[in-house]
Order: C-alpha cells, then sequence, then structure tokens
C-alpha cells in the first residue's frame, strides 16, 4: 500500500470519526469511500470496526447524559433495538438479492432530501412531542435494522424520527447511538462466524493505525457537540446527515 493511499484513508477516517463525534452517527456512510482503496471485504470490515470503537469512545465519555436520560433508554433503546434484531436479517436478505449500485444511492438521495427539506421546513412542523409508543420504537428500529443490513448505516431512521420530534440532542443520542453499537457488533459477529479469513494480520494492522486517527477525530467531534445549543445540534446533525446522504450516492455512482 503507497503512502497516497494510506493519507486518503487518514483524511476518510479523520472526517468519519470528526462527524460521528459531532452527530453520534455517519461513520459508516461518510466512510464508505473506504472499499475503493482496499479490497471491499477488508474495506467494509475495517469501517466496522473502527465505528464500533468511535461509538463506544462516545458513549464513554456521554454517560453522565445517558444517565440523564435513563428513562429514554429503558423506553427506547431496548424496543428499537429489538426491532434491529428482527430487521436486520431482511436487509441482509435485500442487501443479496438486490444490486447494491440501485440501493446504496436510493438511501443516500433519500437522506439528503430530507436534510434539505428538515433544515427549510417551518418550525411548527414537527410529530407530537409525547413518548414514543413500544410499537412505534419497534418499527422504527427494524426500518433501521433493514437499512442498516444493506448500506451498513443503521443509524438512519432513528435519526429522521428523533428530527421528526424534535428530540432534544442528549436524548437523541441516548437512542442512537447504543442502537449503532448494538446493530455493528452484530454485524462483525456474522462476518467472523461466515468469513473468519478477514480477521487476519492485515486488517488488525490497519485496525491499529487508524485508531490513533479515528480517536483524535472523535474527540473533536465531541468537542464541538458539547459546546453547541440544541438549535445548532440540530443544523449540525442535519448538515452531517446530507453529507452522509452525498456520500452514499457517490459510492453507488462509483460501483456502476
Amino acid at each position: 500500500m503507497d503512502v497516497s493511499t494510506l493519507l486518503f484513508l487518514a483524511a476518510i477516517y479523520a472526517a468519519s470519526a470528526t462527524f460521528s463525534g459531532l452527530s453520534g452517527f455517519g461513520f459508516s456512510a461518510i466512510g464508505a469511500l473506504t472499499p475503493f482503496f482496499l479490497p471491499p471485504q477488508l474495506g467494509i470490515c475495517l469501517l466496522m470496526l473502527l465505528s464500533v470503537f468511535t461509538q463506544a469512545l462516545s458513549l464513554g465519555s456521554l454517560r453522565d447524559e445517558m444517565r440523564a436520560c435513563n428513562a429514554s433508554w429503558q423506553r427506547g433503546f431496548l424496543p428499537c433495538a429489538a426491532g434491529g434484531f428482527l430487521g436486520l436479517p431482511l436487509g441482509l436478505k435485500i442487501l443479496a438479492r438486490a444490486p447494491a449500485h440501485a440501493l446504496v444511492p436510493a438511501l443516500g438521495a433519500l437522506l439528503v432530501t430530507y436534510s434539505l427539506y428538515s433544515i427549510c421546513k417551518p418550525k411548527s412542523l414537527a410529530l407530537p412531542a409525547r413518548e414514543t409508543s413500544l410499537g412505534g420504537a419497534l418499527a422504527v428500529g427494524t426500518i433501521g435494522g433493514i437499512v442498516g443490513g444493506f448500506s451498513a448505516f443503521p443509524g438512519s431512521a432513528l435519526v429522521v424520527w428523533n428530527g421528526l420530534k424534535n428530540v432534544p440532542k442528549e436524548q437523541g443520542r441516548a437512542l442512537t447511538q447504543p442502537f449503532i453499537l448494538v446493530m455493528q457488533l452484530i454485524a462483525l459477529a456474522l462476518l467472523a462466524c461466515s468469513q473468519p479469513a478477514l480477521f487476519d494480520a492485515p486488517l488488525w494492522s490497519l485496525f491499529a493505525m487508524a485508531m490513533p486517527i479515528a480517536w483524535v477525530g472523535n474527540r473533536a467531534g465531541l468537542a464541538i457537540y458539547k459546546r453547541g445549543s440544541h438549535v445548532n445540534f440540530r443544523l449540525l446533525t442535519l448538515a452531517a446527515l446530507g453529507v452522509s446522504g452525498l456520500s452514499l450516492v457517490l459510492k453507488g455512482v462509483l460501483l456502476t
């Protein structure tokens, strides 16, 4: 691997970790260019490992905020995770049967459209602010599992739902980040069982080299997050969602 490839990968992971630390999601989507510099299976596996690493860092740094949202954790995260367990196999089936070059850019276009719409829409246009029902949380989690199965971006459904309900940033992260972490761990477990040869020395060497870059980016994103207001966080999150969507569109176009 030449120096220019390593520099491109470093830039991708730095940007991915910063956005992930800032918004709580989007590492895999922004890092979608990785398979263009590495063999696809190796690149995707590396992305999942780094996503788990950055999510774990963020959860550790935000544990006090997570405790403050304990009621939402119990009422929202667990049903969402259960829905994700149900939806993930269907998403993997879609990935196996439908061409990725059609699915991935379609999802990206939806995310870009939603982010632009949400930034421009009137503040009065939103879903009721009452607590999400058990059925609603299961449904959102199932959609997230399906989307995560064919795009490696399971947090998108929760981000859209939180935006529609104008959920405060602390509560939104308490729901979204552990959901992404659990879904990525499941995906890694499935990969380890089905393709154990992927977890060899080259993968762990690249992971070890990328960890410091991801750590610095994650710290920078968290610092911006903690200093921003709810309004600023919402705008930054929507911008990150739009950038994530653009990266998925680019990924789909380049795959054709």
